[in-house]
């Protein structure tokens, strides 16, 4: 069974890194499932960049192996492409890791997390002027759902986290969830601009642990906020 190229696919919880988009372009996956893949898979907290072996083995997971291709002489996009044009037939399907990001080449088509849809390897979006690092040639006998759950969990803050963004919107607070939020759920609010530092109940500490932590923060800016209009 050949492998083809797909439009990369996201869903609420989009990843948009490299790593997950090129696993989506080869599977049926979302780019948050291919990043919860990783993530299951390495223990890592949260999926930014990707190293060789964290891609190849959740492309592993899915049925698709991998097999290094020679590159001589670190060549740029453009100089790769000319070496392997008689190697890149249709239905051949290549890794590349060039400038530091995951790209997919399949005979003239190019994909990646950066365009997110697949173009001609003409197309200007392509940096084509990128040092190739490594190459992979994929292979599948059949792409399959990895037997690791990737869904998307439940979230049981949904409640609070929708009640907490309705109060910060309406007297003009700020959440800052910092990197890596849906994990690690730390996060500061602050109070709006309306209220002086020696107003402040909290004295300048703003740290939650949880959403519904958040919402009581917003709820004692909300009271000064109403007392004073």
């Amino acid at each position: 069974m050949r492998l083809k190229l797909r439009a990369i696919k996201d869903g609420k919880d989009k990843n948009g890194y490299c790593g997950p988009s090129v696993i989506s372009a080869l599977t049926k996956l979302t780019t948050g499932e291919a990043a919860r893949l990783i993530r299951k898979q390495t223990s890592r907290a949260c999926v930014m960049g990707t190293s060789t072996s964290e891609v190849r083995q959740a492309l592993a997971a899915c049925g698709i192996r991998s097999a290094g291709y020679e590159v001589y002489k670190k060549p740029t996009l453009v100089g790769w492409l000319r070496q392997s044009k008689e190697d890149r037939t249709p239905g051949r399907v290549f890794l590349i890791a060039a400038g530091d990001h995951w790209q997919l080449v399949s005979g003239r088509r190019y994909t990646c997390g950066r365009i997110r849809e697949i173009v001609s390897i003409r197309d200007k979006r392509v940096k084509r002027r990128a040092r190739v690092e490594e190459v992979y040639e994929l292979f599948s006998d059949n792409v399959t759902k990895p037997k690791i759950d990737v869904s998307q969990p439940k979230d049981p803050n949904s409640s609070d986290r929708a009640k907490a963004r309705r109060i910060e919107k309406q007297i003009g607070a700020e959440i800052d969830l910092g990197v890596c939020h849906r994990e690690y759920k730390d996060m500061w609010v602050y109070p709006p601009n309306s209220i002086r530092a020696n107003d402040d109940p909290y004295d300048g500490d703003h740290h939650a642990h949880t959403w519904g932590e958040a919402l009581e923060i917003l709820k004692e800016y909300e009271k000064i906020v109403a007392e004073r209009n």
